[in-house]
């Protein structure tokens, strides 16, 4: 009996279905029904009553559930021991440079001083990426925009913030002191891709019908990096969060205008997976985010030595 094993099958029972269970896992059905198939072989009992379209768990799955959270907790909570009785406890951490970029080091600085025993990793994606990879267990948090998978993962508030619109100091908007909608019609706008960045594109879509603005999308792209040299280059206007790396740093290149109406608010947060409590380490890392995302002064929290 393997562990992955166990882990599917309660991922199984936590999503209600095999079809649900594989979407979020990022396996096919037919591997994950596998997996289950092996499980009942190793164990010589049937968990699941098979129907045209549904399940439902039998009396010996009900008792394996029961037992297997509490082993993969056990699992988990031994991983960490031995990590940090090896001399360092990871913590891996996806995030968004546009969204996190200015508390984030900060974050990391006072926590990583308050303990030293934990190795801090951080790793760039999309909000897709880091859904798929942190329900995959490749990552111990993220810090994203929340959005379709909130059922399977917790979210802790960390700020909201505002939008501006990116152009080439060369676009007809340059001189604009501020952006209304009326100035964005026929556009040729430069978005983050849809895919990707579903939430995104939710705000940006919801704003434009909201105040029936007639734009042409000029082209998709997959962070933040892509996007603004395609605004440099004058293909379009962008819009960007107002915590970017390019409007706190006032960059040359590009000028951020103030938006009115604003669209949506972003709300930034911290998200970790919903069906297991998250280790000491990660809620105290939360805590300080917490703290340099409000931009507080108030005192640090230790939370485990």
């Amino acid at each position: 009996m393997e562990l992955k094993h166990l882990k599917h099958f309660v991922a199984i029972a936590d999503d209600g279905g095999i079809s649900a269970a594989a979407r979020r896992l990022g396996l096919t059905q037919p591997a994950l029904s596998r997996q289950v198939q092996a499980l009942e072989h190793d164990l010589g009992v049937t968990l699941l009553d098979r129907g045209a379209r549904s399940f439902s768990l039998t009396p010996a799955a009900e008792t394996l559930l029961t037992d297997a959270r509490k082993l993969l907790e056990f699992c988990d909570g031994m991983t960490q021991r031995v990590r940090a009785a090896a001399g360092g406890l990871p913590l891996r951490i996806g995030y968004s440079p546009s969204l996190a970029a200015d508390f984030l080091p900060l974050a990391i600085e006072r926590f990583s001083q308050l303990h030293p025993g934990v190795r801090v990793s951080l790793h760039e994606g999309t909000s897709l990426e880091m859904q798929r990879s942190l329900l995959a267990g490749k990552f111990d948090l993220i810090v994203a925009v929340p959005c379709a998978a909130a059922d399977a993962i917790h979210w802790t508030t960390l700020r909201e913030c505002g939008w501006r619109l990116a152009v080439s100091p060369r676009h007809r908007l340059a001189a604009a002191p501020t952006i209304t909608p009326a100035d964005l019609h026929d556009e040729r706008l430069l978005l983050y891709d849809r895919e990707e960045y579903p939430d995104y594109w939710s705000r940006v879509t919801g704003y434009f019908k909201e105040h029936k603005i007639q734009a042409k999308v000029a082209g998709e792209f997959d962070g933040i990096a892509s996007l603004t040299a395609a605004v440099e280059a004058n293909l379009g206007c962008a819009i960007i969060a107002e915590t970017s790396r390019v409007v706190r740093d006032g960059d040359k290149r590009l000028l951020c205008q103030p938006m009115a109406p604003q669209p949506q608010p972003i709300i930034i947060a911290a998200g970790v997976v919903a069906r297991y409590a998250p280790p000491r380490h990660v809620l105290a890392f939360i805590a300080e985010m917490k703290l340099h995302g409000d931009s507080s002064s108030l005192p640090m929290l230790r939370v485990f030595g």
